[in-house]
């Protein structure tokens, strides 16, 4: 009877330690799980950090970019404040009343204490219905002085991540793992 009874002891001690082992061992997985999610956290929190850095807002010819902006010409300054690059930027501006939209496309912007301007777009479309007074004796469309217009930035950073800032100043993050398009040069090589 003594030797069952110690047969019974060990058997619960070993399945008390099974169980504590088992626990334990879930326990480091889920401790394992919650270091990698914090770091993960930490890294965006970092890539948005520099991604909040960039900005832009439209100006017009009798701003402060007088000199660059030539009159009617639609404009907007960028400003890259980060630790590193941005690229395939896109400056979209849009004219609500006019049912406009144009966009400026830029290959990279640099880190930088003063803001780059870039004026005129790449494309541009007119979609949906012209509010009445923004339409000339002539038919054509009249735009909003550039300072007037509505700007979002969308560019991708260094880490391949795409963010798009709304023309309210909201940053959002669009996509990851983004790769860098291709260089002009790089598109005519390809084709020929």
């Amino acid at each position: 009877m003594g030797l069952l009874v110690a047969a019974v002891l060990a058997v619960l001690v070993a399945g008390a330690a099974v169980y504590v082992g088992w626990t334990a061992l879930q326990a480091a997985r889920q401790a394992a799980v919650a270091v990698g999610e914090l770091i993960a956290q930490y890294t965006m929190a970092e890539d948005r950090r520099d991604a909040e850095r960039v900005c832009a807002w439209a100006v017009s010819e009798r701003e402060t970019f007088e000199k660059i902006i030539t009159r009617g010409v639609v404009g907007a300054a960028v400003r890259n404040a980060g630790q590193a690059p941005v690229y395939d930027v896109e400056i979209v501006f849009r004219d609500p009343p006019a049912a406009w939209t144009a966009i400026r496309r830029v290959r990279i912007v640099p880190p930088g204490e003063q803001p780059e301007v870039y004026a005129g777009f790449d494309q541009e479309s007119t979609d949906g219905p012209v509010e009445r007074d923004r339409i000339n004796d002539d038919g054509t469309i009249r735009l909003a002085p550039s300072a007037d217009m509505h700007v979002e930035l969308r560019f991708t950073d260094a880490s391949g991540r795409r963010w798009q800032r709304d023309d309210k100043g909201q940053l959002n993050l669009t996509a990851e793992n983004v790769a860098r398009a291709p260089a002009p040069a790089e598109l005519s090589a390809k084709s020929e």
